[in-house]
């Protein structure tokens, strides 16, 4: 596994750095991105983004930061991402949080997500006595907690509507009653008379141009 060392007291620059291990004493700024197994040391860390399983620095700042564990004494970044849990002992400024567990001192945040939320009062404290009064709060609150018991709801039922039967539609019905009403309107009667329109259609004679009877 790779391993990349800042020494303390000194400030090292990278556009994109990707290692198996990072121990950060110093300084560290990459313009864009930073991906590891780990991220440990006192130092500071400032990134566009930051991916790693543990983290565990002083200092943090990035655009975002996606890890399984971290635990920091300052952090600043408008997105964080912890699977498992996040721990800031001093300041925490995010816009958004997504933890599992989320223990806190001071923070400014806009939105949080998270299945457990422990706030600790302002103290110094190393990164070890922080993880442990976080451990100790959590045990404690389980204790004293009452399970509070989930209220029942009668659902709204509303029975299903059967829908009838659709009844076939005669066209040629339809269209004969619209001219009945169509010719009434109008001032006019129809007259049904028996036979085919062949039968019933009028004949003229061709000199004097006068009807003389049906065709049939």
């Amino acid at each position: 596994m790779k391993t990349v060392y800042i020494p303390k007291g000194e400030t090292v620059s990278y556009e994109t750095l990707e290692t198996g291990r990072l121990v950060v004493k110093g300084c560290l700024k990459a313009a864009y991105g930073i991906k590891a197994k780990s991220i440990s040391g006192g130092g500071m860390i400032s990134a566009g983004t930051v991916s790693a399983d543990d983290i565990q620095v002083d200092d943090l700042e990035a655009g975002s930061v996606i890890c399984q564990r971290l635990i920091a004494k300052r952090v600043q970044t408008p997105e964080l991402f912890a699977s498992e849990r996040a721990a800031v002992s001093c300041f925490l400024s995010s816009a958004y949080v997504e933890t599992g567990k989320l223990t806190v001192a001071l923070s400014e945040i806009d939105e949080v997500k998270a299945d457990e939320v422990i706030h600790l009062k302002p103290r110094k404290r190393s990164l070890f006595r922080l993880l442990l009064a976080s451990a100790l709060r959590s045990f404690w609150t389980s204790l004293t907690a009452r399970p509070q018991k989930a209220e029942v709801m009668d659902a709204d039922f509303e029975p299903v509507k059967e829908q009838d039967d659709c009844e076939p539609v005669d066209e040629e019905l339809n269209r004969i009653v619209g001219m009945f009403q169509l010719a009434r309107e109008s001032g006019y009667t129809l007259k049904i008379i028996p036979g085919t329109p062949e039968e019933n259609a009028p004949v003229f004679g061709r000199s004097s141009k006068k009807k003389i009877r049906p065709a049939a």
